[in-house]
């Protein structure tokens, strides 16, 4: 028996990823030692391909992106993770460390610490305060063009209903909106942004994901500090949602130092505008020739905001709605909505109403967060929490589902109703489950408290121009200028020259979408005394000579075929082929390189 033991011991004993210990034999055959970065990539290339989707990553951020270049850093923290499961050596483990760090940085972007005010008592104070305090202009000027005529006709006419319903709605949020702009020094006509964007729905979601009153993207979200994950969305939050957004505002009033433009950034990214106030020479907004959906969004947001000042004038009379009015408490502990509802006194519909960041029936385990309750039940519900013993509060454990796992074995395993499982997991049919569903299993609580602090109200350290940071080449390396040539492609011109395409595009400041034309000027870095291609098309000759006959590479380009490569090279097919074994004459494949033997100079 303890034979069987012992084996089934070794191989935990064996195994040497990353961070974990490393057995004798290994610490023999793998001294510490310095070793130079070119020979770990040597060693290990996949340091290269992980470095290069780091600094994608890193272009996407730079050209205002924010969204792919979250989801570039998160694929490539999986990525690393990944190699450290392959058991690399002690080093390898230390670069990729480094590596995961700055990807981190990257996706979060933001210092974070803690804040704790009460609501109520700051915004009082804040709004008494608006007259002595706000410095910036408090009206936005409104242009009244054909572009603005055509959204004030239409909110008048077929989209009445709809913006009746949106006034209605100003006068629930304006007594929470208005505060936080002010708090910010923002004209608080800003409230007519989150009209046009979402109508003040805080569950909207557009086609693109992107959510909540101000329609944040779940990266540009992250990046403001609002807490995105399978617990809680705060871009539904009416209050952590529009302190990001004043402090974007902000940010894009900073940088452009108009409102026009700070809106049309607002919809289309900063590195938008920018690029075409620099390409045509002008920072009039209503010249600049922008997407056409960026070009129709201020006008919309002008005429919403017309009416808003004028409702009357535009025969929408005066709205009677009650404000929107709550306490909020902080709730430490995960805790069932259902169970905050009963000590309010209120139905679980109304708790979710006033909290739609709220994903599931729960407060999440691991963070604190402020729950909205009804006017006056603040601290009737915080004392009745604190009644409840340590040993019943509710935490949850997340079960992965495994193959042939049924819903009835996971219920028995965990000593739980199968009726209660699958009320908490909303599951109408048990044979709908499958392997690596997540099920929430109610447990004990231990006592632990969460630290997760809500940080939305901290400004996020943003850079107070837009400049794309100058690439600095590698030691070695040398800049050529290419002279693009009529049926070049990118991707050609990268492969000839055995660089990536996306440095290519990150040297000469291209986007994904840019078009290259004959006689455009490039910017490459090859190694120092690499031969440039040829202007033939050919990858360049080497220093093979042989009986008077020189070795040269053709790439082939669109449209090439053996034939067209055969005459353009005076040779018989019979030859390249003979050169190029391996080579299918009947399928050749853009940025093939294909060895030809021509007469030496």
């Amino acid at each position: 028996m303890k034979r069987y033991i012992l084996a089934a011991l070794i191989p935990l004993f064996v195994w040497t990823g990353c961070g974990h210990m490393r057995s004798g034999r290994q610490a023999e055959t793998e001294p510490d030692r310095t070793i130079d970065l070119d020979e770990m990539y040597l060693l290990y290339p996949q340091l290269i391909v992980l470095q290069q989707k780091y600094d994608n990553a890193e272009a996407y951020f730079y050209l205002g992106d924010l969204r792919s270049s979250y989801d570039q850093s998160r694929r490539l923290i999986a990525d690393i993770e990944e190699m450290k499961s392959f058991s690399p050596a002690p080093y390898v483990c230390d670069h990729l460390d480094l590596l995961e760090e700055s990807a981190t940085a990257l996706m979060l972007q933001a210092t974070r610490e803690e804040a704790d005010r009460d609501w109520r008592t700051h915004m009082s104070s804040v709004m008494d305060s608006i007259a002595v305090n706000h410095v910036v202009e408090d009206e936005i000027e409104v242009v009244l063009n054909w572009r603005t005529e055509h959204w004030i006709k239409y909110f008048t006419g077929k989209g009445r209903r709809h913006f009746r319903r949106w006034l209605e709605r100003v006068d629930q949020y304006r007594d929470i909106i208005d505060p936080i702009l002010v708090e910010n020094e923002l004209p608080r006509d800003l409230l007519y942004l989150a009209v046009i964007e979402s109508g003040l729905n805080l569950n909207a979601r557009s086609r693109v994901k992107a959510t909540g009153p101000w329609q944040f993207m779940a990266g540009t979200g992250r990046l403001f500090s609002l807490r995105i994950n399978w617990w809680i969305d705060e871009r539904k939050d009416i209050i952590a949602s529009t302190y990001a957004a004043a402090h974007y505002l902000k940010h894009l009033h900073g940088l452009f130092g108009s409102w026009p433009l700070a809106l049309a950034a607002y919809n289309s990214g900063e590195y938008r505008v920018a690029y075409a106030i620099s390409k045509q020479k002008t920072d009039d907004y209503w010249r600049l020739n922008l997407p056409s959906q960026t070009r129709w969004f201020v006008p919309k947001f002008m005429a919403a905001l017309e009416i808003g000042r004028n409702p009357e004038k535009y025969g929408f009379g005066k709205t009677v709605v009650e404000p929107i009015s709550f306490d909020i408490i902080r709730i430490d502990k995960s805790t069932d909505l259902r169970l905050i509802a009963k000590s309010a006194g209120c139905t679980y519909n109304t708790i979710q109403k006033l909290n739609p960041a709220m994903k599931r029936w729960a407060t999440p385990p691991d963070m604190v967060v402020e729950l909205k309750v009804p006017e006056g039940t603040g601290e009737k519900v915080l004392a009745a929490l604190e009644e409840i013993p340590e040993g019943e509060r509710v935490s949850w454990h997340r079960h992965r589902v495994r193959r042939g796992e049924t819903l009835s074995q996971i219920a028995s395993r965990y000593e739980i109703s199968l009726r209660e499982l699958k009320r908490i997991n909303e599951i109408r049919n048990v044979h709908r489950i499958r392997e690596g569903n997540i099920i929430l299993i109610p447990v004990r609580d231990a006592g632990t408290v969460a630290s997760a602090e809500p940080q939305y109200r901290e400004k996020p350290d943003l850079p107070d121009k837009i400049t794309m940071r100058k690439y600095t080449p590698p030691k070695g390396h040398e800049k050529i200028i290419y002279t693009v040539k009529r049926n070049d492609t990118l991707s050609e011109i990268a492969d000839r020259h055995h660089v990536g395409l996306s440095k290519l595009r990150r040297w000469n400041d291209l986007r994904y979408t840019s078009m290259i034309k004959p006689g455009q000027k490039l910017v490459i870095y090859v190694p120092s005394g690499q031969t440039p291609a040829l202007k033939d098309g050919t990858a360049g000759g080497s220093d093979k000579v042989e009986d008077g006959m020189r070795l040269v590479y053709h790439i082939v380009k669109r449209g090439d075929t053996l034939t067209s490569i055969s005459r353009r090279y005076n040779k018989r097919i019979s030859e390249i082929l003979a050169w190029n074994s391996g080579l299918n004459k009947d399928r050749l494949f853009p940025g093939d390189r294909i060895a030809i033997w021509v007469l030496s100079d």
